[in-house]
């Protein structure tokens, strides 16, 4: 591992310590290239660039120099959460490898920045309700463990994002700020169980209505006798031409006279045949009409939907009826 720190300034210029397990020669020169890099850009207060090529460098060729480095840059970047969770790993990295000057700026800079920090406070229900099995909580798009129930997290400020979920019931979102200096204290609802799914309906579809049977039923009868009148009405009509013309054949129509007493009879035949017939045409085409009605009306009752649409085209509208049944 080639030390770091000779760029490094204040307390952190000997920092630089060998890792556990040494990296490929390759990616030692780079993660030495920039650390070296990013504690220039560090110098010239150029966080935002200096602290991920840091946070490379530490993939790269993991170091407790390196990572001690890199929270300070957080830490300055005005990210506190974030550097207060690099420093406690420093903190402890530093006691495994008894690096007391490491251990000594990790613990000052944390005493630094514990009272700015933004922290998040988590609880489940109200009064003391247990939550369900299973729990999981998402931290602004990573799953974090459920033990942070009830403690307050240090985070960045800003703006955060917390869904809660568990088998078997709805999640709960939250979106919030958190702010320095202050414990944001969110009460987690209790979450409610998820609503069983209505099974689909099964056997045979349901009956028409009532309504719709006794519609059919007459709209049949009607038309029956719609039918029945309208074939009488053609019975009559015939009689009446067959007796207009044996009053033809007994009577001479311009004179209103008749020879015997049968052209009479025969032409009060004939008339009153026709009247019978208009009559029973009258009734059967009304009967038609009411027959025709009660129909429509037994369609729509059985049908569960319907639509009527009316399309403009350049020669008119087109008119068109859909239904579901």
């Amino acid at each position: 591992m080639i030390r770091r720190g000779a760029a490094a300034v204040l307390v952190l210029a000997a920092l630089g310590a060998p890792a556990v397990a040494r990296a490929a020669p390759a990616d030692e020169q780079l993660a030495q290239s920039l650390f070296d890099a990013g504690r220039l850009l560090m110098d010239k207060g150029d966080y935002a660039r200096a602290c991920p090529m840091l946070a490379e460098s530490q993939r790269l060729d993991p170091g407790g120099g390196t990572l001690l480095n890199l929270a300070v840059c957080h830490e300055r970047e005005g990210k506190l959460g974030l550097a207060w969770t690099e420093l406690n790993q420093a903190l402890s990295q530093a006691l495994k490898d008894g690096r007391k000057d490491r251990e000594a700026t990790a613990r000052e800079h944390m005493a630094a920045i514990e009272p700015k920090l933004p922290r998040l406070l988590l609880r489940y229900g109200k009064g003391g309700a247990a939550p369900p099995e299973g729990l999981v909580i998402e931290l602004d798009g990573t799953t974090t463990s459920a033990a942070m129930l009830g403690v307050a997290t240090p985070l960045d400020a800003g703006r955060h994002a917390v869904k809660v979920t568990a088998p078997g019931f709805e999640p709960f979102v939250w979106q919030g700020d958190v702010t320095p200096e202050k414990t944001t204290d969110v009460t987690i609802a209790e979450l409610k169980p998820v609503a069983p799914k209505a099974d689909p309906p099964r056997g045979p579809a349901p009956l028409p209505p009532r309504n719709a049977e006794r519609s059919t039923t007459t709209a049949v009868i009607l038309g029956a006798s719609a039918g029945a009148l309208l074939v009488g009405a053609g019975v009559t009509y015939a009689l009446s031409l067959s007796a207009a013309s044996d009053a033809n054949d007994a009577c001479i129509r311009d004179r209103s006279f008749c020879a015997n007493d049968d052209g009479v009879s025969a032409v009060s035949r004939a008339r009153a045949f026709t009247w019978v017939s208009l009559g029973m045409a009258g009734a059967g085409a009304a009967t038609g009409v009411a027959a025709l009605a009660m129909g429509l009306v037994s369609v729509v009752t059985h049908v569960k939907g319907a639509t009527l649409t009316v399309t403009p085209s350049a020669s008119g509208a087109t008119v068109g009826a859909g239904a579901a049944f």
